[in-house]
């Protein structure tokens, strides 16, 4: 059966397992899984990666399918689709896929599968493993970790946001095995099993908020759930910590149980890279890292991009390299599009700046995204339109009203807010700052198209599922909006 099998591998898709450079043997993708090739591959066949994604599948990624009974993976029709085709199928039912002239390994559960595919990568990396956790800005640091260590050789880093076990597996398995530096970003969910497979050189710690709340749950479990980072850490691991972030004792204490040495980051007098000053203006930071002064410029604003400099820095250092070509690499750094990117755009004829911070949101974010806003030099108003920030638990309408005082001592000229969360907020709010309380983000539109003036800079905050972002979406979609 194997030979014939054998013989349905289309030689069409043979071009894509030639490529010496690629990751994965037929043999180790077995050892890996426990699985057994249905369909086996041709000699000398090679994969790039894993993909359990099908629109972010990689030419010569191997592709996990759903089954009937096994939800992990892409819908079998849509890997079928997939252009160019995958390296392998990989199902728990190889049965409806025999007939697709791919190799076709079958497995008994794809959770497991995945799994065990990303603890068999990390058993192979050679470069060191840095793990980024937190409840506001992972994903900034990570990207900003993974472009300041490109300076001593390629970096890889977490895509398309897939933190959670899954994901952090899928991109283990996709991380060319002699990377100088793997950066990933760890999610609260299941993180001691995450945490476990990555087995993270570095852990960072970004902050905790009162993000991610249940009925019952309280930030400090929210700190020891995240705390599980240093699980899979062995003795002598450095864990990068914010000096300044809520629950910083719970989360120092079991850094320090696992052994771990602690760098410090923050404006604490005690951080070992510590902020002394932020130059909103000119975007200027002046610092100190391990006893060295500094003063340097980010090409992202706000004073969160300069404590997410610090911890790039710290850990820089923490890997005995120098500051100064990652105080270069971060010269360059602009925010990411959904976390702050900043763009001139143009809707009906009205050109004004837009600050794009619409992918996620809680109090520590929020807050940081209007202090920027405040900050920032600007020849229009300063407008901020904001969605509700989600699964903030039983306190989430104390903690919208809690900005009324910010929002009225800042500089900001104008707030419209998506929500009846915020009817707390907006009674605090003094009336001339009000532009509207909406029920829902689609009525944003008319509004900013009768409301915006030329020069206006307008922040788009909001938790994702609130479909603020869609707004932004639509902004970007206008005739001549670019």
């Amino acid at each position: 059966m194997a030979a014939e099998a054998e013989k349905r591998v289309s030689p069409a898709t043979q071009h894509l397992f030639a490529d010496k450079d690629r990751i994965w043997t037929a043999d180790e993708v077995q050892a890996a899984t426990g699985g057994e090739w249905v369909t086996p591959p041709p000699p000398g066949w090679a994969a790039s990666g894993l993909s359990i994604y099908a629109p972010a599948c990689q030419p010569g990624n191997m592709a996990v399918v759903r089954s009937e009974a096994d939800e992990s993976g892409m819908p079998a029709r849509a890997a079928l689709r997939l252009v160019p085709p995958p390296a392998c199928l990989i199902t728990t039912d190889p049965a409806p896929l025999l007939h697709s002239g791919l190799p076709l390994l079958k497995i008994s559960e794809g959770f497991t599968a995945i799994i065990n595919l990303g603890r068999y990568a990390r058993d192979q990396i050679r470069g060191k493993v840095l793990g980024v956790t937190g409840s506001a800005g992972k994903t900034t640091c990570v990207a900003m970790l993974a472009d300041a260590l490109s300076a001593w050789g390629a970096s890889s880093k977490s895509a398309h946001n897939a933190n959670l076990p899954r994901g952090v597996a899928w991109n283990l398995a996709s991380v060319p095995r002699d990377t100088p530096h793997v950066i990933l970003e760890m999610a609260i969910g299941r993180m001691g099993v995450s945490s476990r497979m990555a087995r993270p050189d570095i852990a960072i710690f970004t902050n905790i908020q009162p993000a991610h709340l249940g009925e019952n749950s309280t930030v400090r479990d929210v700190a020891l759930t995240k705390s599980a980072i240093f699980f899979g850490m062995q003795p002598g691991g450095i864990a990068i910590l914010n000096r300044d972030m809520l629950e910083w004792e719970t989360v120092h204490q079991a850094a320090t149980a696992k052994g771990l040495s602690v760098l410090h980051y923050g404006s604490h007098q005690s951080s070992d890279a510590r902020l002394i000053g932020y130059d909103a203006v000119q975007q200027r930071v002046a610092a100190e890292v391990c006893g060295q002064p500094l003063n340097y410029s980010l090409a992202a604003g706000g004073r969160h991009m300069a404590l997410n400099s610090l911890a790039v820095l710290a850990a820089v250092s923490a890997l005995g390299y120098p500051l100064e070509p990652a105080l270069a690499r971060l010269a360059g750094f602009t925010a990411l599009a959904g976390r702050g990117e900043q763009k001139r755009v143009t809707l009906n004829g009205t050109g004004f700046e837009l600050i794009d911070d619409a992918y996620n949101a809680n109090p520590g974010s929020m807050q940081a995204a209007l202090e920027q806003l405040s900050e920032r030099p600007c020849s229009g108003r300063r407008i901020a339109v904001l969605s509700e920030m989600k699964e903030l638990g039983p306190e989430s309408e104390g903690y919208h009203s809690q900005l009324a005082a910010q929002l009225n001592d800042s500089s900001i000229d104008g707030i419209c807010l998506v929500g009846a969360i915020w009817q707390g907020c907006w009674a605090q709010l003094k009336p001339e700052k009000r532009i509207a309380l909406l029920d829902d983000p689609q009525q944003l539109k008319p509004l900013l198209l009768a409301q915006l003036r030329p020069d206006d800079t307008v922040l788009f905050k909001g938790s994702n599922s609130t479909g603020l972002h869609q707004i932004v979406s639509w902004i970007d979609g206008q005739p001549g909006a670019r």
